[in-house]
This record gives C-alpha cells, structure tokens and sequence, in this order.
C-alpha cells in the first residue's frame, strides 16, 4: 500500500517572496502618503488656530479700550495679517450709541491659497444719554 502525499515537498520559489514585498512596498507607500497628507493637515490647523487666537486676542484688547479710543488699523504677526475697523453707527464715534467692531486675520494656506477669519463684536457707548436727535 503506497503512501499518498498530499502536500508536495517542493520548496517556496523565488517569486512569491518577491510578489509578497512588491505588495508590501505598494502599501508602505500609500501610508507614507497618508502621513504627509496628515502633516499637511495638521500645519494647516496650527496656522489656522494661531490666525484665530490672534484675532481673539486684538478682540479682546478692543473691548477694553474706552470707548472714546477705539480706532482702526492693521498688524502683521507671523505671516498673519491683523486687521479690525470700527464701524459707529453715527457719523462721529462720540455721538453714536455704539459701534460695530469687525476684526480679520488673513494668511497663505497650503499651496498659495488665502485663507480668512473673521470675528465681530458690538460695543456699547457708556457715555450716550439716549437723546434723539
């Protein structure tokens, strides 16, 4: 009674070793990929966090500054373009019951793209007596 073999005893070829890294390298690139993809991802949030924290902070100044010394202007902070205007609702700043004061953070995104943040606030005249006039 002959012995029946079902595996054979031949030896793993050269080729399927080689199939099996080219499959490896193909997927170590793609997640190389997917890591600069998320590098690029993540700068572009910081930068978009910094513009925010910036325009949050020149916000906040404004509305601690009496209301007789607001003004407009602009600021340049790590490629960050600050600027904020102050809108009154009446011709001269002294005589309006408020102000609008809209603050703006512009920069260079990835690839050369601007990108934008805005923020607005109204702020009360303390001194205004409520006459119409």
């Amino acid at each position: 009674m002959s012995r029946m073999r079902v595996f054979s005893e031949r030896g793993v070829s050269l080729v399927e070793p080689l199939v099996a890294m080219v499959v490896i390298a193909f997927s170590l690139l793609g997640s190389v990929g997917m890591f600069a993809a998320a590098q690029d991802g993540i700068s572009g949030s910081a930068k978009n966090m910094e513009a925010m924290a910036l325009a949050e902070s020149r916000m906040e100044r404004l509305r601690a500054l009496p209301y007789g010394s607001l003004a407009s202007g602009n600021q340049t902070v790590n490629g960050i373009v600050l600027t904020w205007s102050v809108f009154p609702d009446r011709p001269n700043l002294s005589d309006s019951r408020g102000a609008l004061i809209r603050v703006g953070a512009e920069w260079s995104g990835r690839g050369g793209q601007p990108r934008k943040v805005r923020l607005g606030l109204r702020k009360a005249n303390p001194v205004f007596s409520g006459a119409a006039s």
